[in-house]
């Protein structure tokens, strides 16, 4: 099946991951411009390994001012695709001040940046909005209330835009994932060789890339207002 793009921007979100690394290759492929933002000294330096001619600009949600990414967002964005989240582990262990900073990053913050982004599609009557979110939304292990919450909120903030915006063209899906061998996930998996023991449950990057692909293309827009999880069957059985 040939995939069609009807937008021509991408702004992603944690561009210096690396299924934004891998995401932006594939979109650029496609002739989509790509805009990867990064939040951390290295993942700008890994946006500039993989891609020297790429602007990349810093993107923290924690920050109340976007202002880096106005010019962006005044020249027009179609698609924007978030792969933005902090680390915070421990409930019990977490200080108040780290906490709450945390949520209103991850929460409110992101809030902030949809708004920026949505205003940004709504002139030319068309906008992609995909959210990554993990399994964890749903069932969260020890040490990670704080980003299973994020997520699940994030997943209805997503879902409330689409509903609301989906009349004047903008659409939204959120992709939640199991373990994907990338990022956190990898170093969770090369931890104590757990691979061995999850008998292929894990998601290729190339397998998360390409499905993200897929759901910014036109042939995927029906699919909106709603949450897909990709997890190779990690969450449909009680007991591993």
């Amino acid at each position: 099946m040939k995939l069609s793009f009807r937008g021509r921007t991408a702004l992603i979100l944690g561009g210096g991951s690396d299924m934004g690394l891998a995401l932006t290759a594939l979109l650029r492929e496609e002739g989509v411009t790509v805009i990867p933002t990064h939040v951390s000294e290295a993942g700008r330096a890994a946006v500039a390994r993989r891609f020297p001619e790429l602007a990349s600009p810093r993107l923290d949600l924690g920050e109340r001012d976007f202002a880096g990414l106005a010019p962006i967002l005044d020249a027009g964005v179609d698609y924007l695709v978030d792969l933005a989240q902090g680390d915070l582990e421990g409930l019990a262990a977490a200080a108040g001040d780290e906490a709450e900073g945390y949520l209103e990053a991850h929460i409110s913050g992101r809030l902030r940046l949809l708004r920026a982004a949505t205003r940004s599609m709504l002139p030319r009557r068309f906008g992609r909005l995909v959210f990554v979110s993990s399994t964890a939304a749903a069932l969260p292990a020890p040490g990670q209330a704080f980003y299973g919450a994020a997520k699940r909120a994030a997943e209805g903030l997503y879902q409330s835009l689409g509903l609301e915006l989906g009349a004047r063209g903008v659409t939204s899906v959120s992709l939640r994932l199991g373990l994907v061998d990338a990022g956190r996930g990898k170093r969770f998996l090369d931890e104590c060789d757990r691979r061995q023991n999850l008998g292929g449950k894990v998601v290729s990057l190339e397998q998360a890339a390409s499905t993200l692909l897929f759901l910014l293309s036109d042939q995927a827009l029906a699919l909106t207002c709603t949450t897909i999880t990709m997890d190779a069957g990690l969450t449909a059985q009680k007991y591993l």
